[in-house]
């Protein structure tokens, strides 16, 4: 009785489904005569490729695939150089190197483009500050910074700003750093930046200033959902982990 009952429940869930969405109304005679094949093709056929350009199920295939084969994205731009060898695909391999935590042998692919004939593009020569950066090489990443021509984006200026801040920091020139993170907090969308402020303020021993910048991480960290979240989802964890210590006191 339960079985006939669970079969009753997804026959009305897909006709349901179905009227809803708008979906051709043949699909309800299939799920009549066949409640559970007709409604397995349904989702097959009807829902799942509706779904494709959802931003939340993209992040999640993303980071499934991802950490089930995380060497996929190398793999992949790599078999694209070898078909064609074009700026493009070199430009592909050296993202996803950087992108698959390889810095180094990132560094060496955007030097071989900055080396090249169309290689001195403003975005390349950021990436290739980033990697620098990512590889622990702050100094060379703030010179590839000050080679950049001043972005007509306050968005653009405020992310090369950042990263300037990140590699000013890790070279102990914390006063500098600050000074950066302050301005920027007051634009960058997102918690990475006041985040990392806030950490600086803790090492600098400016325990209130580092609790409000914390409190406003996990403030906005509420408006945000997982996908805008991302990969700062460690930063956030570390975020409202120190504002309970500091609390506690």
């Amino acid at each position: 009785m339960s079985y006939l009952f669970l079969i009753l429940l997804i026959q009305i869930a897909t006709i349901v489904h179905v009227l809803r969405s708008g979906a051709n109304k043949f699909w309800i005679l299939g799920v009549m005569i066949a409640p559970i094949l007709g409604s397995i093709a349904y989702v097959l056929l009807e829902v799942l490729p509706g779904m494709q350009g959802n931003r939340h199920l993209r992040y999640a295939r993303q980071k499934a695939v991802k950490a089930i084969d995380p060497e996929r994205a190398v793999r992949l731009a790599r078999d694209q150089l070898e078909i064609t060898d074009s700026l493009a695909n070199r430009i592909a391999l050296a993202d996803a190197l950087a992108e698959s935590g390889r810095p180094d042998e990132a560094v060496a692919q955007y030097e071989e483009l900055l080396a090249g004939p169309h290689g001195r593009g403003e975005a390349l020569l950021f990436k290739y500050a980033s990697a620098l950066f990512e590889n622990g090489q702050s100094a060379a990443a703030l010179e590839t910074l000050d080679e950049l021509a001043p972005a007509t984006q306050i968005s653009v200026e405020d992310r090369r700003a950042l990263l300037r801040a990140r590699a000013l920091e890790h070279l102990d020139r914390d006063a500098e750093a600050a000074a950066i993170y302050a301005d920027i907090t007051t634009r960058l969308p997102g918690i990475e930046a006041r985040a990392r402020y806030a950490a600086l303020l803790l090492k600098l021993g400016r325990e209130d200033e580092a609790r409000d910048a914390l409190d406003e991480v996990v403030q906005r960290s509420r408006r945000l959902d997982r996908t805008q979240i991302g990969d700062d989802k460690p930063i956030l964890d570390w975020a409202k982990a120190t504002l309970s210590d500091l609390a506690r006191g």
